[in-house]
């Protein structure tokens, strides 16, 4: 019991002691903390946005290829309409025992084999896409088959070939339902692309904006400094360069919304005259925080 009630009694002494001896310090050391604070904010903010921009150059190329894969699904379902279309001419107007199932239906299977191939090559939705892919590759090898079988049904008899064109159909419809599966797989993947971390407002606007939420409170600790212990105002170069970062930051997220929106293929957030004027500036921001804290600093030559 002794030893315990000696701990407590100890531990709030030792806390008092620490703020005994902060308060203690020299106004110019913590003038000089203050100052690296700054500059370490500068630093960072730097760094977040150069972390945010190439991060969101690559989901939007992810997201755009996604896209284009989701087009390439809509043309390949184009494509299977067309080859049925294709397929009811030949059908109606043509004698599929010499011409079969016609050069134009061919062609039809032949650009929906391309555009599956396109959206394997792109594929963002893992396993899920994969499986689609070949469900639908599947599906249309059913057709086709189908198809032909039809044909050579014509030979044996228009009625059993009548019956056959008729599975066709119906396999033409499971090959537009399996394509409407793969669509759907590929825009889950799109929307999750969408909703990366540096594609989304929720989270890259607080990456950008907490370096200056703490240079903020660091002039605000300074500002008190000044005033208490040199009776002077803070410089406005201080509150200059807070203003140029706080601005250069806004104006970074403002673009990186926007590419966001837009998938640009040219985004502004990342284009490498925003990049360039962005660092020059936030260059100019650190150094005039270090000619703010320069006169407080040179009225003491000694290290306290």
């Amino acid at each position: 019991m002794t030893t315990q009630a000696a701990e407590q009694r100890t531990a709030p002494q030792i806390f008092a002691d620490q703020y005994r001896r902060l308060r203690s310090v020299h106004p110019v050391t913590v003038l000089r903390w203050l100052r690296n604070g700054v500059l370490l904010g500068v630093a960072a903010a730097a760094l977040l946005y150069l972390w945010i921009v190439i991060q969101a150059g690559s989901d939007i190329a992810g997201a755009r290829q996604t896209q284009q894969d989701i087009a390439d699904v809509g043309k390949a379902g184009t494509a299977v309409t067309d080859a049925g279309n294709a397929l009811d001419h030949a059908f109606l107007y043509e004698d599929v025992t010499l011409v079969g199932t016609g050069s134009d239906f061919v062609n039809q299977i032949t650009q929906v084999n391309k555009y599956l191939t396109l959206t394997a090559e792109g594929n963002a939705a893992g396993a899920e896409g994969t499986g689609q892919i070949q469900y639908v590759q599947n599906q249309l090898a059913s057709y086709l088959q189908l198809s032909e079988t039809a044909v050579r049904d014509y030979a044996l008899g228009v009625p059993l070939g009548q019956a056959g064109r008729q599975y066709a159909v119906g396999a033409e419809g499971d090959v537009q339902s399996a394509i409407a599966g793969l669509s759907k797989a590929e825009q889950t993947a799109l929307d999750a692309q969408r909703r990366a971390w540096a594609l989304d407002p929720g989270t890259f606007w607080w990456m950008l904006l907490g370096p200056v939420i703490g240079m903020l409170l660091l002039v605000a600790a300074t500002a008190n400094i000044v005033a208490r212990r040199f009776r002077r105002h803070v410089s406005r170069w201080l509150w200059g360069s807070l203003l140029i970062t706080a601005a250069t930051m806004v104006t970074a997220g403002f673009f990186n919304s926007a590419d966001a929106r837009s998938l640009s293929a040219d985004p502004w957030a990342g284009h490498p005259a925003s990049v360039g004027v962005t660092l020059v500036l936030l260059l100019a921001a650190a150094v005039l925080a270090q000619l703010a804290y320069r006169p407080r600093l040179a009225e003491y030559r000694f290290q306290p």
